[in-house]
């Protein structure tokens, strides 16, 4: 049988090609009638319409847009991403003309096909890959909206008996060395105040109502070591100790718009001017301002104590008692490690916002790169398959719907490799500016760490 199917098919040929070879000199006649006919006829137009193409804008760019972009943001195909139906689009394809050129069809194409990558054109051409992190500093409220201020201010008694010997020194040298230390690790961004109380006249009762109504800010500013020494050297030793007029009158040193305030009085004695330092302490306290009032006592009898305690009480504070000057450097050293923690705890969350700033950047690189990427690749395959659509259809080799292989890999890959492009280098960036604004934090903390650190140990 299958011999006889064989010599079938040979007969037909045989058959067939004589037939070819008998009709020459009409194929010929015919088509010089063809010729002749197509001669004298009027072209016909084929009113073929190219479809308005339309772009999305990207707000706040400065340079003209690449053409692989100016792609990337053209308004998606009407049978794009999940509204692709296969029949509906070929479809359309028999609708087309067959004398479109190759740059025609690939447009009436992507009018059917073109993916939507605007969001993600959105992301990468407004990309920020910067990262900053504020973290407030020392004695400054974490995560919030507005950097919040802080004022430290020093009240310093002069009053006679700071001429005492304490050690081998005067009770006022030994408070004046303690306090310049402390004024030192006082963060840069804050201020710092010096009062000085009971520094007029003398501790005899004619000179008492001079004394008592002594009270004079020496220093106000951020922190200058020249300047502040020259206003600690004007403290001498004079008069009467009026605390509670010292607590009443530095609410004129704090700076407008402070936030924190903390207060440090160093006394050596009782209120003597018949104020009420407990009441004051508490009206201060009680202040818009969030207020701490410290009491650092100097060789205090047993009534001082008692007093200077329920003065710092009342201002939400503590009262120390020191009796030498090794005990009140021991008490600033507390007040160092307190700074030193505090330095330690923004370096930490310095670096941790810093990382994850980075990161969320890097996310936000990669998936939007990823997401162009796979956009890309579904766009080129259904081109793809559009073309070959239109290659089956005209069935001509050399029709310009024939030769479009070509150039729908190229266009696809140009997106493509756009996405890939554009996508590494903001992740790097991301990736860059992270670790630089880690390693600021990490830098500055421990600077700040161990010049803290240095003064303790002093």
């Amino acid at each position: 049988m299958r011999k006889l199917l064989y010599g079938f098919v040979i007969l037909i040929f045989i058959l067939t090609a004589c037939s070819s070879k008998e009709k020459p000199a009409e194929k010929s006649k015919s088509t010089e009638k063809q010729t002749e006919s197509i001669a004298t006829e009027k072209p016909i137009e084929s009113g073929y319409k190219p479809k308005e193409v339309e772009y999305y804008d990207i707000e706040n760019v400065d340079r003209e847009f690449t053409d692989v972009e100016k792609e990337l943001l053209r308004h998606p195909g009407i049978y794009s991403g999940d509204q692709y139906d296969e029949g509906k689009v070929n479809e359309a394809l028999e609708q087309l003309p067959d004398d479109l050129t190759q740059e025609q069809y690939l447009e009436e194409m992507l009018y059917l096909l073109a993916e939507d990558f605007h969001e993600e054109m959105q992301t990468l051409v407004n990309f920020d890959s910067s990262v900053e992190v504020n973290v407030d500093r020392p004695d400054e409220t974490v995560n919030s909206p507005t950097l919040k201020t802080a004022h430290y201010a020093i009240l310093i008694d002069a009053s006679g008996s700071m001429k005492a010997m304490s050690g081998n020194k005067t009770r006022m040298e030994a408070a004046k060395a303690a306090v310049k230390e402390f004024a030192e690790q006082v963060p840069e961004n804050a201020t710092i105040s010096m009062r000085v109380y009971g520094h007029e006249g003398t501790g005899s009762d004619t000179d008492k109502k001079l004394s008592c109504s002594s009270s004079e800010n020496l220093y106000n500013d951020h922190f200058n070591q020249k300047e502040f020494q020259q206003s600690l050297d004007k403290v001498k030793p004079a008069g009467w100790t009026p605390i509670a007029l010292a607590l009443e009158s530095v609410k004129e040193d704090i700076p407008e718009n402070t936030d924190d305030v903390v207060v440090y009085v160093v006394s050596d004695g009782i209120e003597t001017c018949d104020g009420d330092p407990v009441k004051a302490a508490k009206e201060l306290v009680d202040a818009d301002i969030q207020t701490v009032v410290n009491i650092i006592g100097f060789d205090v009898d047993d009534a001082g104590q008692t007093l200077l305690k329920e003065v710092a009480s009342a201002g939400n504070g503590e009262f120390t008692y020191v009796n030498s000057e090794r005990d009140f450097k021991n008490y600033m050293k507390v007040q160092y490690e307190e700074i030193q923690k505090k330095w330690m705890e923004w370096k930490e969350t310095g670096k941790s916002e810093a990382y994850e700033i980075k990161e969320q950047k890097k996310e936000l690189a990669y998936s939007t790169k990823e997401s162009m990427k796979a956009k890309s690749i579904q766009e080129k395959e259904r081109l793809k398959m559009a073309q070959i659509y239109l290659k089956d259809r005209f069935a001509d080799y050399d029709h310009p719907a024939s030769k479009m292989f070509s150039m729908i890999v190229d266009y696809g890959d140009a997106k493509w490799r756009y996405a890939v492009d554009t996508g590494n280098q903001a992740w790097r960036e991301s990736v860059d500016n992270g670790n630089a604004e880690w390693n600021d934090y990490v830098d500055e903390g421990n600077k700040k760490i161990n010049e803290t650190i240095d003064k303790k140990n002093e």
